[in-house]
């Protein structure tokens, strides 16, 4: 009896034990992410919540939001009469149309901490240009979507790749350092040197149309640089340049393009040297169609360059 007595005594100590290594085990399982690991730094930075807007350039009533937010992740957008949204750029259909419509956006971090924005967005019916997208306008892709389907004649290459950009990137911050761009060199240039290897930079573009009622003007902006005299011999009968031209319609033959008659055409042949870069912004007014397109090409005898391509709505 005393031997059956001690051997319940230490059955019931080992499930207590077994018992207790569970619990713990448990315990530090459930608790594992909890704890801050050694060394991290608490989060202190609240989101803020804050936004943009512009009108559809096809329906005025129709507002495309811009999310401005900072230190968030996920968003609720509130546009009344119990409408939301919690895309972060979302767009929005005011059925009412012209007004003045309260909306608020909530911006929402990791920690589920969130803060609040309420604007007024003012939705008028005015005429309001396509936005322009140039592809490639800062030259990072090499060559691609600048080039003619075809061309008779000639060549379809647009420019050579070049690593002697400009220092400012597409959104127009400081990059330290030249960027890529397009590079003309004599060998490749028109006008006196014309040849069967001279290239043409194209990219075709959609705007808003001029009509019988309204005139819209856009801005084609870019930035290009001149090699001087002490970098590089050589002048060009006329002087070194890069031309600019905004074409009536698209084309599929770069010969077409070429021989037609542009809407606008600009002559930069401002000399700074291969790391004066000057900015050129060329007013032009649309066609009845809402289809032209952009070329570049130069005379020159020394190396001159191009890059940040835009194209968007003048004031």
């Amino acid at each position: 009896m005393k031997n059956q007595l001690n051997i319940f005594k230490k059955t019931i100590k080992l499930v207590l034990c077994l018992s207790i290594m569970v619990v713990s085990v448990s315990c530090e399982d459930a608790f594992e992410f909890d704890l801050p690991e050694a060394g991290s730094i608490a989060d202190t930075s609240l989101p803020v919540a804050n936004f943009a807007y512009i009108p559809n350039a096809e329906n005025f009533r129709i507002i495309e939001f811009n999310n401005l937010s900072a230190e968030s992740i996920n968003y609720l957008w509130d546009f009344g009469g119990g409408d939301t949204s919690t895309d972060k750029d979302p767009k929005y259909t005011f059925a009412a149309g012209e007004g003045t419509y309260p909306v608020t956006l909530t911006a929402i971090d990791g920690n589920e901490a969130s803060t609040t924005v309420t604007l007024d967005v003012i939705v008028v019916d005015k005429f309001v240009p396509i936005p322009v997208t140039i592809i490639n306008g800062d030259f990072n892709d090499g060559q691609n979507d600048w080039k003619f389907s075809s061309f008779t004649g000639g060549t379809t290459s647009p420019y050579n790749s070049s690593s002697d950009g400009s220092f400012t990137n597409y959104d127009g911050s400081d990059n330290g350092a030249k960027t890529k761009g397009a590079k003309w060199t004599k060998s490749t240039s028109a006008g006196v040197y014309l040849s069967s290897n001279t290239r043409f930079a194209y990219q075709a573009i959609n705007v808003s149309e001029t009509t019988a009622d309204r005139t819209v003007k856009y801005i084609l902006e870019y930035e290009y640089a001149i090699k001087t005299p002490a970098e590089q011999a050589g002048v060009a009968a006329g002087g070194n340049r890069i031309i600019s031209e905004v074409l009536d319609g698209h084309f599929d033959d770069g010969k077409d393009a070429i021989a037609s008659t542009p809407l606008k055409q600009f002559i930069a042949n401002e000399v700074k040297g291969k790391t004066g870069h000057t900015t050129v912004k060329q007013e032009f007014t649309t066609n009845a169609s809402g289809e032209v397109s952009i070329v570049f090409y130069a005379v020159t005898d020394v190396d001159v360059y191009i890059d940040n391509v835009k194209v968007y709505a003048a004031d």
